[in-house]
């Protein structure tokens, strides 16, 4: 197995490598991180619904659309990157892609280990650390190969992250903040030091290894970067930014695995919402247009999520 160990790359070249790797049906390992914040969209997501345009233009954060899935992310230097492409016909893949995570994710995990993190795999693609996600993965067929990604959060900006996320009005921007901080973790919360990206870069290359035996250094020869290029001036084209995806009826954002933040209007000025975690309800505000939050309904936390719930104990829902 090749091994591309870059370090500080664009930020549209730690999504294009291993796009024009697949394509060109060459394995390989590749760590890196960006050198300027952007956000990532998932291969089926809804830039109209899922994504803050006007706030990504003011602050000059650029969009990218990769071929994997999972949801929006939000990517800078704060974070490692490390990428697999696998050929399709390659007799350690197996025909459920799911399955691979398991095996994909070992040499984060035990990197998180080594600092302190009691990180284990929350099925089928987080790592989680004492039940908070501390890496959101993805997987995705890509010409002939298949591709895993992951990170590795050295540190995360959660306001940005809310920011960059359409939601209905500002309560729910603030208790997307506020979800998002409680349910996630970084090694910047476990670690009184900085942690460099050679440290990590080690010790995913040792677990690698450990998978795939010897690893043969190299860096992206002409053919990978100019098909990188070619995927870019693609990939960050308004068409295929703006391909239709997948549409909610209500605002209903992935915090982690099983843990969702959701919209639901109640009448003409009230809203609710509702943590959901393990498909049952965690926390629960009640907000108007007037005032953030001015009631809870406590009786339902714990409470299986569905319609007729909400209904009965509201009589207002629509």
């Amino acid at each position: 197995m090749d091994l591309y160990d870059l370090g500080e790359v664009s930020w549209w070249e730690s999504q294009c490598f291993y796009h024009a790797m697949a394509y060109l049906g060459r394995e390989g390992v590749i760590l890196c991180y960006p050198s300027s914040p952007y956000v990532c969209l998932g291969l089926h997501d809804d830039l109209d619904q899922e994504i803050n345009r006007e706030y990504c233009e003011r602050q000059s954060i650029p969009l990218f659309r990769r071929e994997t899935g999972g949801g929006v992310v939000y990517l800078d230097n704060r974070q490692v990157f490390f990428q697999l492409v696998m050929r399709r016909d390659n007799p350690c893949l197996p025909l459920r892609r799911t399955r691979y995570y398991e095996q994909f994710l070992q040499p984060a995990i035990s990197a998180y280990r080594y600092f302190g993190l009691p990180a284990k795999l929350k099925p089928p693609a987080d790592i989680a650390a004492e039940g908070r996600k501390c890496s959101g993965n993805a997987s995705g067929d890509i010409g002939m190969c298949t591709a895993y990604v992951g990170n590795i959060l050295l540190d995360f900006d959660y306001t940005i992250m809310s920011n960059i996320l359409k939601v209905p009005n500002s309560q729910f921007r603030e208790y997307l903040r506020q979800a998002m901080q409680s349910n996630m973790t970084t090694l910047k919360d476990w670690v009184n030091f900085p942690v460099a990206y050679a440290d990590i870069a080690a010790l995913l290359v040792e677990g690698f290894k450990r998978q795939w035996g010897d690893l043969e250094a190299r860096t992206p020869d002409h053919e990978i970067i100019n098909k990188a290029k070619e995927i870019y001036m693609r990939m960050s084209a308004e068409e295929w930014l703006e391909m239709p995806g997948r549409k909610n009826s209500e605002r209903k954002i992935k915090i982690a695995e099983d843990v969702f933040l959701l919209e639901r209007k109640m009448g003409s000025d009230r809203s609710l919402v509702v943590l959901l975690r393990n498909g049952k309800v965690d926390q629960i505000q009640i907000y108007n247009k007037s005032n953030s939050f001015p009631s809870r309904v406590d009786s339902l936390i714990g409470c299986e999520w569905n319609e007729e719930l909400l209904t009965g104990i509201t009589g207002e829902a629509t």
